[in-house]
């Protein structure tokens, strides 16, 4: 009794009132007036409602409180939020209008993380419109049955609602005539977009760069969860058909994208990604930086981007159609990706990752996608991939006849493969990865990439690779998505690492040289920097740990963001220059004095068989627990590659490797 006292004397110290939820509706506890802030638990409730968010679906099942809210004579926007530091459990809050039935008028599963919550699990609505003389019914409420704990509600009313008088970055001004903007399909919108460069950019004037008819709908999977929503946008003509127009100096086309910049503080993660991948050669989605305006309510810095798709100024491959079905024609165009899947838009490989044995990867139908593509098409692009996979796994794998060359573009592996470790994106390897194929005639060979997706790149988020260490393209990571371990294999042919080093450090003295990163991320810092104070009035997020859940210190200014972005950067490229597999005698660096060798164990964590490999012969190797005791010890004969059935305890493990020019190096694995 006395804690519970002492708790409650707290939280009234600092204006917070101790006050649960009721348990229904018709019990609900009145919220007198904004704005408002509450704590309580919903362990001693019962299930009375559930609601599966656009967001991301849930199973139900959870307990719940109920909050009853009555607005007054004029209409509001108010923010609704149990991120706060009270809240323990994986939360969810909704709201009903009139009555506890029917669909919410807002619903949030995922989007921020408390300070008591170990993930990014507990939600706000950002910017929920009120009417006049309504009564409102706020659901606290849980993502499953076990879903339950302590909670602190607040309640306010919305800021950095009002659009800019005046922008230097373009501006997009979207008029959805009272409709919702729903996941799929697009609704028909009003749409204007403003550039008036070298002046200023009004909200007031016309559209000089486009003014009319717009499908639009929320895209993306966990970027959806996130207040600051990502779009799909349609430009169409006067009848609702889709048009191409030219936009922001981007190619004529009738399918873009807004990226959102919640999960990435600093604007610049996928702009400085794309430019990369163009500057080495490739074809990647255009950019410009915007702001965004919907129905006169501001909405923050978004990313104006080009839709990935089959087209002349952007996956440049042959058109093909349902009569594509023998010769020539049959062998392209086709873009394939890794990516959330169903039995129905995909076709499973025979072939497993090393890093997660056991599971299937499939690979999803782009184009055409899997309502359009042929049975004749479908057996084509399936066996063009396998008979990829079958000499990267087979015995000959480095024959540049008889293995994985003959059906590759090099140059084009060799690139993704740099963008995504220097960025460190998981989702570069992982999901979001497309590849395309043209016809025979053009080019024979599957080509990787576009890039695409890298918010979550760029970041420390676990305590084991801090400060920019760390390989993404053998991580074993969640099975949402399994990807193909394609680059667990290239890398063991010497003619493909020395490649890899080569492209890498030859790059290093040009695109990816610091300074002249740092000079791009400068340049584009200036240029957002009056527009990011509205933004980040709009959603004050800056030193909080929103989105993706980062390591380390938050900074609480935009200047801030930069300098660790800069410095993680930096980090980042001082961890590959040392650690880049394969040795080139082309660069100006004394490699065999300066680079660690390349040494990985895969899969890491395992419950079972684990491989070791370098990229030299191994003489020894080593495993030791972490108090220095051997545990185990084998001789390499002659191999690069130590294949292990393990049978060691829980626990982590170093594993230590001598090789053949006398270097020793080691490497961290988890025995599950």
């Amino acid at each position: 009794m006395k804690s519970i006292l002492l708790t409650s004397i707290v939280l009234f110290s600092f204006g917070i009132l101790a006050q649960n939820g009721g348990e229904t509706c018709a019990t609900a506890t009145v919220i007198p007036s904004l704005p408002y802030q509450a704590i309580g638990n919903t362990s001693g409730s019962v299930d009375n409602y559930f609601a599966a968010c656009q967001d991301v679906g849930n199973p139900g099942g959870a307990k719940d409180v109920v909050y009853e809210f009555t607005n007054g004579p004029t209409p509001r926007y108010i923010d609704i939020s149990v991120c706060q530091a009270i809240t323990n459990y994986d939360s969810q809050i909704y709201i009903y209008a009139n009555s506890c039935t029917g669909t919410p008028v807002g619903c949030q599963e995922d989007g921020c993380q408390s300070p008591a919550y170990s993930a990014a699990y507990n939600s706000r609505i950002t910017a929920q419109y009120l009417d006049a003389n309504t009564t409102y019914y706020i659901v606290v409420d849980g993502y499953e049955v076990n879903s339950q704990g302590d909670f602190q509600l607040n309640i306010s009313e919305s800021i950095g609602l009002t659009p800019p008088t005046s922008s230097n970055l373009p501006l997009v001004v979207i008029n959805t005539n009272g409709q919702t903007v729903p996941n799929e399909p697009k609704i028909n919108v009003l749409m204007k977009i403003m550039d008036y460069t070298p002046f200023l950019n009004h909200p007031t004037d016309p559209g000089n760069v486009f003014e009319g008819n717009a499908g639009i709908e929320i895209r993306g999977a966990y970027s959806a969860s996130l207040p600051q929503k990502p779009y799909g946008v349609e430009t169409r003509d006067a009848s609702g058909l889709s048009f191409n127009v030219p936009i922001l100096g981007m190619p004529s086309e009738n399918d873009w994208i807004l990226l959102p910049n919640y999960n990435d503080k600093t604007f610049l993660r996928n702009i400085l990604a794309f430019d990369l991948f163009t500057k080495m050669g490739h074809y990647a989605p255009r950019t410009q930086l915007c702001e965004v305006i919907v129905n006169d309510i501001y909405n923050g810095i978004y990313v104006f981007t080009e839709k990935i798709k089959r087209d002349n100024n952007r996956v440049d491959i042959r058109r093909t159609d349902v009569l594509d079905n023998a010769g020539d024609s049959l062998t392209g165009g086709y873009i394939f990706k890794v990516d959330y899947w169903n039995n129905s838009d995909s076709w499973p490989s025979t072939y497993s990752n090393p890093s997660y044995p056991g599971n299937t990867v499939h690979y999803v139908y782009d184009y055409p996608d899997a309502t359009s593509i042929t049975v004749q098409q479908e057996t084509y692009i399936q066996g063009t991939v396998t008979a990829f996979e079958d000499a990267l796994w087979g015995p000959n794998f480095t024959d540049p006849n008889l293995g994985y060359r003959a059906h590759i573009d090099i140059v084009s592996f060799l690139d993704y493969f740099i963008v995504n470790e220097f960025a460190r994106n998981i989702d570069g390897f992982k999901k979001s990865r497309r590849f395309h194929k043209n016809t025979d005639s053009i080019n024979p060979h599957i080509f990787a990439g576009p890039v695409w997706d890298f918010d979550w790149a760029y970041k420390d988020t676990e305590s084991a690779e801090q400060n920019g260490a760390g390989w993404r393209h053998s991580y074993s990571g969640g099975t949402d998505v399994t990807p193909p371990g394609w680059y667990i294999r290239l890398i063991q042919d010497p003619t493909f690492a020395e490649e890899l080093a080569c492209r890498y450090f030859n790059l290093r003295q040009t695109i990816l040289k610091k300074s002249t990163l740092n000079a791009y991320i400068d340049s584009l810092g200036t240029y957002v920097n009056d527009a990011q104070t509205r933004h980040y009035d709009r959603w004050p997020i800056l030193g909080q740990n929103v989105g993706t859940p980062e390591l380390g210190t938050q900074p609480t200014t935009y200047a801030g963001e930069l300098i660790k972005f800069k410095q993680w950067i930096s980090d980042r490229l001082d961890w590959l220059d040392l650690n880049m597999p394969g040795f080139c005698p082309n660069v100006g660096i004394d490699e065999n004095n300066a680079k660690i060798p390349y040494f990985v164990a895969y899969p890491n964590p395992t419950n079972g068989q684990i491989n070791f490999y370098a990229d030299q012969i191994i003489e020894t190797l080593e495993i030791s627990d972490l108090a220095g005791k051997t545990i185990h010890s084998k001789a390499g004969d002659g191999q690069q590659l130590i294949t292990l059935e393990s049978t060691l305890l829980p626990g982590i493990y170093l594993a230590t490797v001598r090789l053949i020019n006398g270097k020793s190096v080691q490497t961290k694995f988890t025995h599950l």
